[in-house]
């Protein structure tokens, strides 16, 4: 099957294999995306997948058994002719292109279809971050900005990870010369000059892959705040009436088909909710104040003032300091750390959470490669569910939820804004626990001013 002229063709496979992404393992980041596609689309199966020369391969899969099929069966391949636009099929056993093809009349019987291509600086469609679902859908406009975004995203990547690994090769490079230099006795200053001017020229294309990524960041924010909640605003609004006015009219059934719209609809107002905040606490502005733990944690226990009462949970500050922190971002860390410790409370014992804060010297932690230098140390321990200590990295990353599927255990992305505004302030963030033995966590943010 042709997708462009041969000389295209092989321009394309040319820039798609300097990537060296084909056949690689799977990364959370890129299966982060088609989560995260499958649930503001609302269908069964999202992929990234990037077409070579003999077959698709899908560099991540949400909701497909296998990692590869034939071109005979692609449909990114008709999407990456027009890498510029969004490619959408409602039903594919009404397009003479797909009516025979062996995804839509055998295997997954595919019938809906959407991608965004993945297309590279030179202009080359790569790939699609792509849905798909066994009925007719048909997508909002807001969630076809959603998966261009996605797209971008992953598109964003991919550069950063060719650009890691021209980086590998020149350091590579740098400790070959290095070595035969050193074993020489010669200098390295002429290399040293050379190879300044080769990191200048990297940095800047680093900065630029960032400040796409930001303002991606920020568009996806839009679409979140916008196209995307208003249509869940109104299947809330709806449910609820069904809910009230026509309830002695349902079936147990129709009952419990609404309950559960009713708590996916919720579910994905709080996960873009907490994705909107994850943005926020990137871009927001650095200006330092000084407060105290004392006063940040009375805002929190205002907002969490039922949450508290309803569980009978006791809140302690055993020592409390003055310190110098961006405080609107600090006042959501205590106030997301404190919600982790109140949802994963045991069952039948009153949640007890106690906070700490003085200033430490970062030489007395060599555990944790603190500089020599002072620290505030606010710590938060709680007497919870804990977790398994092979897990104390874990946990701060986006969509990484460690207790049972169930609601209440929530979206996975409160402890990965924590772990963001910690980044922010330039600190570092532990976590320790046990199963059964509650979960602490030590906050280092270095001091700025010796406040």
């Amino acid at each position: 099957m042709e997708i462009l002229d041969n000389h295209s063709n092989e321009k394309r496979l040319e820039e798609l294999r300097s990537f060296q992404i084909l056949d690689t393992l799977t990364e959370k980041d890129y299966d982060n995306i088609t989560h995260l596609a499958a649930i503001i689309c609302d269908v069964p199966i999202a992929l990234i997948s990037l077409v070579d020369g003999d077959r698709q391969w899908f560099k991540s899969r949400f909701g497909l058994p296998y990692q590869e099929t034939s071109l005979d069966e692609s449909f990114c391949i008709y999407a990456i002719k027009t890498p510029n636009e969004p490619f959408v099929i409602h039903d594919a056993r009404l397009d003479e292109r797909f009516v025979d093809n062996p995804a839509v009349t055998d295997g997954l019987k595919v019938v809906f279809y959407a991608a965004a291509p993945l297309v590279s600086d030179n202009g080359f469609g790569l790939g699609t971050v792509c849905v798909i679902d066994t009925k007719p859908r048909t997508l909002t406009d807001g969630q076809v900005k959603a998966l261009q975004t996605l797209s971008s995203m992953a598109m964003n990547l991919l550069n950063m990870r060719r650009a890691k690994l021209g980086l590998d090769l020149a350091r590579n490079d740098m400790q070959s010369i290095n070595a035969t230099l050193n074993s020489d006795n010669n200098t390295l200053q002429d290399l040293l000059e050379s190879r300044d001017a080769i990191r200048l020229a990297e940095i800047a294309d680093q900065n630029r892959l960032l400040a796409k990524a930001n303002k991606e960041l920020e568009a996806f924010a839009y679409i979140s705040s916008h196209d995307l909640q208003e249509p869940l605003r109104k299947i809330q609004t709806f449910a609820s009436m069904l809910d009230e006015r026509e309830s002695d009219h349902l079936s147990d059934r129709g009952k419990e088909y609404l309950s559960k719209i009713t708590d996916s609809a919720n579910r994905m107002s709080t996960l873009i909710q907490g994705l909107l905040e994850y943005s926020r606490s990137t871009k927001a502005e650095m200006t330092y104040e000084p407060t105290t733990l004392r006063s940040l944690v009375a805002d929190v226990l205002l907002d969490l003032e039922v949450e508290i009462h309803a569980r009978k949970a006791h809140i302690e500050i055993c020592e409390d300091c003055g310190f110098e922190v961006i405080p609107f971002q600090f006042r959501q860390l205590i106030y997301n750390l404190m919600t982790n410790s109140l949802k994963f409370s045991r069952p039948g014992v009153s949640p007890k959470i106690t906070l700490s804060c003085k200033k430490v010297q970062g030489s007395e932690f060599p555990e944790h490669k603190l500089a020599d230098q002072l620290y505030y140390r606010i710590q938060l321990s709680d007497n919870g569910i804990g977790f398994k200590p092979e897990y104390k990295d874990k946990i701060f990353g986006l969509f990484q939820r460690l207790g049972s599927p169930n609601e209440e255990m929530g979206t996975g992305i409160g402890l990965a804004i924590v772990k963001k505004i910690v980044d922010n302030h330039k600190g570092i963030i532990v976590a320790s626990g046990d199963e059964s033995h509650g979960a602490t966590f030590d906050i280092f943010i270095p001091i700025q001013n010796g406040f």
